[in-house]
């Protein structure tokens, strides 16, 4: 039933899972850019992101009743933008789907709202240089959490702020050239008194029910590089976290942990975007959470790692306002040649001014050069006049 229902999920995200691209707050697939959209402009955007292992059984000796089982974590997620107005824009997502991998409860569908708060588009040095803050919340919906392979929650009200920086190498075109970003910003889980483990888990052999102590707190960041073409961006992004007050030991992820993602961005129209990427895992596989006697764990004698060593990025992004007719890649390039002669334009205009202004200060020169050299003749003539 559940690999029927993950199957109905994923082909009722195919039209929207080609749907995310970095027209959602402008960012690439983890990494936020300092950029916001502009006033009034409306995005949708949804992704699929997926692991499976097939859970072995570590040592020779194997139980007559074991069979290999083939575990998945897959989570799916869709998302709306707004421009509200100039330097700010909203986003809201809710987490359609995300496996929980626990006794009697596989999955939560529908799980988590997001609401992302950006304040951005400021320049420096001429727009070379980009600056602002996000703000988020989590608002919990989901049935229950603290689960494996995915990052700690517990289901209470988080929120965090992110500072957002960016360099441009086009300060007029921020799409025509390179570009790198860097995030660095503070996260509460709120999760003190929130429950870890119940009592009526099928899996907790205790018969006691585990709560927080304490809230978790971390430090996320994340450094990327955006190189643009023609139809193809091609991404590459470097993001994690590191726990400031690190969750309970009743928690499967209170590690800290790292992702290396090269990803490719496919635009054939100006409106939709497509996105594939893969998560590698830069981090080390320790595991610091209870003894597996009392927290039940899918990790627990498999060779499944704590967090997943990878995953595979699915996205797709769409437009919704404002409504623009799609230009084809030959369209684009007449489009972008032409701001190409304007901008040359521009600059043969500033080298004139300066040669303007060159010609005005040697006339200045030479004007003043002329009155002294009259006030030096005069004083001659002064001074032969005297000696007759």
């Amino acid at each position: 039933m559940s690999h029927l229902y993950k199957l109905f999920l994923v082909f009722l995200l195919i039209p929207v899972v080609a749907l995310a691209g970095n027209f959602g707050s402008q960012h690439l697939l983890h990494v936020q850019s300092a950029s916001t959209l502009d006033k009034g402009t409306l995005d949708f955007r949804s992704n699929l992101r997926f692991f499976t292992k097939v859970g072995e059984l570590l040592g020779g000796n194997k139980p007559a009743n074991f069979s290999a089982v083939n575990y998945w974590d897959v989570q799916s997620n869709v998302l709306l933008t707004y421009g509200v107005m100039e330097h700010f824009d909203l986003s809201i997502m809710n987490r359609v789907y995300v496996d929980r991998n626990t006794s009697g409860a596989e999955y939560n569908s529908p799980e988590d709202i997001f609401l992302d708060g950006k304040v951005g588009s400021f320049g420096l040095s001429n727009n070379r240089f980009g600056y602002g803050l996000l703000g988020k919340l989590r608002i919990p919906v989901g049935k229950e959490y603290n689960y494996a392979f995915e990052p700690y929650t517990a289901g209470g009200f988080e929120y965090g702020i992110m500072g957002l920086f960016s360099f441009f190498n086009d300060p007029y075109l921020h799409d025509r050239s390179f570009s790198l970003h860097f995030n660095l910003g503070w996260y509460n889980h709120n999760d003190a008194g929130e429950i870890l483990l119940s009592a009526n888990n099928p899996g907790n052999t205790t018969g006691l029910t585990y709560k927080a102590d304490g809230n978790a707190t971390e430090l996320q960041y994340g450094v990327g590089f955006k190189y643009p073409s023609e139809l193809f961006d091609l991404n590459l992004e470097l993001w994690g976290i590191n726990f400031i007050s690190a969750p309970d030991s009743m928690a499967y992820s209170r590690e800290n942990f790292a992702y290396f993602t090269p990803s490719i961005r496919f635009k054939p129209k100006s409106w939709f975007s497509f996105n594939l990427g893969v998560d590698i895992r830069v981090s080390n596989n320790t595991n610091t959470s209870a003894s597996r006697k009392t927290l039940p764990d899918v990790t627990q004698n498999l060779n499944l790692p704590n967090y997943p060593s990878w995953k595979v990025y699915l996205g797709m992004n769409f437009r919704l306002m404002p409504i623009t007719h799609s230009k084809r890649p030959g369209e684009k390039a007449n489009v972008r040649s032409k701001v190409d002669f304007y901008e040359n334009l521009l600059q043969q205009r500033d080298k004139t001014r300066s040669i303007e202004d060159e010609l005005r200060r040697l006339k200045k020169e030479r004007e003043q050069a002329e009155k002294e050299l009259e006030e030096l003749r005069q004083m001659l003539e002064e001074q032969g006049g005297g000696n007759k």
